[in-house]
């Protein structure tokens, strides 16, 4: 029996390069693009990063641009919080081979802010990707606090403790995560555990593109090549039928390259031959609703 395969197409709309601040005209027109091509290929369906950090710590969570974000709302995408508090940065108290994520109460200044200014905007913000992949279970309690139940910093194999990675022994698919350990599934008595979903991964290496950049074991648009995107496509889809199992992951591709026809090209075939290899088109919250219903129509408690 052919098994549902889930994809969340990550949109990270970073405005890089990071030494120059761009116009937001110029960021919207690239991001307008990005919007155009998951109209025809996801119908929509995304988790748009709205960004905060040192150097734009604001700017993306007022006019003009959550007016952008509404529109994506309505086509069916999910926004999601994303500090670069290193990239865009450094941030308060980082120094050589550490990250700022693990400053407890900076990130939750960084949270609560980010999430008070959505609520005044009237827009949502129901999940969270750390740059880098950074996470600690500290900023899951606040997160929770904050009412955003979705998590997307996983990326199986990753362990950098230089970025608050650590997602080596991760589940290749989505699940609900322990409060303790962001790697291993919550435990039967977390009510309110967050659901991670994690990239796609071949199993094969934790390969990098660059330090602290994967490659091309996992589904990256600029860091990758269209065949090795096919090919860790190929081994979910192999996985499920293995299995017998849901599988629930994500991808993930940058606004900054739009209008260069390398990256447009390379996405919209990987998104054709996902689509054609039974990948459903999901947004994060999508993603978690079926991920729950598979739960109780199998007998097991959801989260």
């Amino acid at each position: 029996m052919a098994q549902d395969i889930c994809l969340v197409v990550n949109v990270d709309s970073d405005p890089d390069p990071v030494s120059e601040v761009q116009a937001d005209a110029a960021i919207l027109a690239k991001y307008g693009r990005m919007r155009k091509i998951l109209a025809g290929h996801t119908g929509g369906a995304a988790a748009w990063t709205v960004l905060t950090g040192p150097m734009y710590r604001n700017r993306f969570y007022s006019a003009p641009f959550t007016d952008f974000w509404g529109e994506l709302i309505t086509d069916g995408a999910d926004l999601v919080l994303h500090p670069e508090e290193d990239l865009y940065g450094p941030g308060p108290g980082t120094v050589s081979e550490s990250t700022t994520y693990y400053h407890t109460e900076h990130m939750r200044e960084v949270i609560v802010t980010c999430v008070e200014n959505m609520d005044k905007a009237g827009l949502a913000l129901p999940a969270y990707r750390g740059g880098y992949h950074g996470f600690t279970p500290e900023i899951g309690v606040i997160l929770k606090e904050v009412g955003i139940g979705i998590e997307l910093s996983c990326a199986p194999g990753i362990v950098w403790p230089q970025k608050a990675a650590d997602w080596g022994d991760a589940p290749l698919s989505a699940y609900y995560m322990s409060g303790e350990r962001q790697s291993q599934l919550a435990g039967s008595d977390e009510a309110d555990a967050l659901f991670e979903i994690p990239w796609a991964w071949d199993g094969k290496a934790p390969g990098t593109s660059r330090r602290f950049v994967v490659g091309e074991n996992y589904i990256i648009n600029e860091f990758s090549n269209l065949e090795a995107m096919k090919s860790v496509w190929d081994a979910v889809v192999a996985r499920a039928d293995a299995a017998q199992t849901q599988q629930i992951v994500s991808m993930v591709c940058h606004t900054y390259t739009m209008g260069r026809d390398e990256y447009e090209d390379r996405l919209t075939a990987f998104l054709d031959y996902a689509r054609l290899n039974r990948a459903r088109f999901v947004s994060p919250t999508q993603a978690k609703a079926i991920f729950d219903a598979d739960a109780a129509s199998s007998g097991l408690a959801a989260q």
